[in-house]
């Protein structure tokens, strides 16, 4: 052989030796890169994922804390008794003789609060009389309207006096209904 076919073989066996080196050394990191460059494709589109379930999140909260808003605001708890001494003691007023003269209780039978018999819920009856002056009686109506738990105003009766110190009374008669849900075996008819 001429010493131009072994460079030739030597030059040719070089690159093929180079080529299939290459090949081992840069084979298995591309196969990496390749696999790293799929799982941070898959890690991307969960961070968007995540992204997209935490504006849901605030979201949700957003609509939570407004339904809770609205529960307080709105709604009225149905306790297990009417509570008329707890009612008494809170709508109680101090007869002073100046803006209150007469305030008296007066706690009724419980009846049915519905017509409807799958409404098992009951209500009884408080009556307060009073004779005050006009704002006391609307105080009173508010603070019921503005209690946590329901209560029911049935009637309001009010008539005007003059008094000889020119300061007008009214005599009135809220009826109220505390209603009240009883466990199953204290339902009344």
């Amino acid at each position: 052989m001429s010493s131009r076919k072994h460079l030739v073989i030597a030059v040719v066996g070089l690159i093929a030796v180079a080529t299939v080196g290459s090949l081992m050394l840069v084979w298995p990191v591309y196969r990496k890169a390749a696999i790293v460059d799929r799982r941070s494709s898959e890690l991307l589109a969960k961070c968007r994922n995540y992204s997209d379930q935490a504006d849901e999140i605030v979201r949700l909260r957003a609509d939570l804390e407004a339904a809770r808003e609205f529960v307080q605001r709105e709604l009225k708890t149905v306790p297990e008794s009417p509570d008329i001494a707890g009612l008494m003691r809170v709508l109680s007023l101090p007869v002073d003789g100046v803006n209150i003269r007469d305030q008296t209780f007066t706690a009724g039978q419980s009846k049915r609060a519905s017509a409807d018999p799958d409404i098992t819920t009951l209500a009884m009856p408080l009556t307060v009389d009073m004779e005050a002056r006009f704002e006391v009686v609307f105080s009173l109506i508010q603070a019921v309207e503005s209690m946590d738990r329901l209560l029911r105003i049935a009637s309001v009766s009010m008539r005007c006096e003059k008094s000889d110190q020119d300061v007008p009374f009214a005599k009135a008669s809220v009826v109220l209904e505390a209603i009240y849900s009883p466990p199953a075996s204290e339902e009344a008819p």
